[in-house]
């Protein structure tokens, strides 16, 4: 049975559309590139609360999957109506793109948030792409929610239980029927980043649940 916890972080009408009548075809999985939580205190103060760019899902570090609004409907998450109308996007707390500041020796984000390097998991993944070197690994609670609240998702919408498996630019990524990333869509996008182990996500989503 898949814990989702509709209420903490539960957006308002004014931030997503109200609408249901769009066939839901894809899931879309995307980074916060912020640290922790703090991409929803973000959004909950932008555009003096009422921003419309709420994903549908966040899921947290610890493994936690939060509800923001009925998957049914959608927001301007991916700010094209064609996209966000048929899919249901999915947010892993994940700064994303790190880099190495040699004066405070310290990994740091884009707006200089750090990224703690020792922890119960190793935090910093290394590999050269788009650029960059250093990016924040997804953790092993969080990669399990995301594969069971795929699963979940792909039964209630009847989406097909099927990932793109990559994360680089897919021209045809909109015609995709299944799983796919931000990156996908967007050569200037880099979530899901290099850390995500898509040959092992793709494997696990074939394996039947008790």
């Amino acid at each position: 049975m898949i814990n989702i916890d509709k209420e903490t972080y539960k957006v308002t009408n004014d931030n997503f559309y109200k609408t249901a009548k769009y066939k839901k075809n894809q899931i879309i999985l995307a980074g916060s590139l912020r640290k922790k939580n703090f991409h929803i205190k973000r959004f909950s103060k932008k555009d003096g609360g009422k921003s419309k760019k709420w994903p549908t899902y966040s899921i947290s570090r610890e493994g936690n999957i939060f509800q923001h609004y009925d998957p049914k409907y959608y927001s301007d998450f991916m700010e094209n109506k064609d996209i966000d109308r048929h899919s249901i996007s999915i947010v892993l707390e994940n700064m994303g793109v790190l880099y190495y500041d040699y004066t405070s020796k310290k990994y740091l984000n884009w707006i200089l948030e750090e990224c703690e390097e020792n922890n119960i998991e190793k935090n910093i993944f290394e590999k050269n792409w788009k650029g960059c070197r250093y990016w924040e690994n997804y953790t092993a609670k969080q990669f399990d929610a995301t594969i069971n609240l795929c699963k979940f998702l792909c039964k209630k919408f009847e989406i097909p239980l099927k990932s793109l498996g990559f994360n680089v630019f897919f021209n045809e990524s909109s015609k995709f029927n299944g799983i796919v990333t931000r990156s996908n869509f967007d050569i200037s996008c880099n979530d899901l980043n290099p850390s995500f182990n898509f040959r092992l996500f793709s494997n696990l989503l074939t394996i039947k649940d008790d």
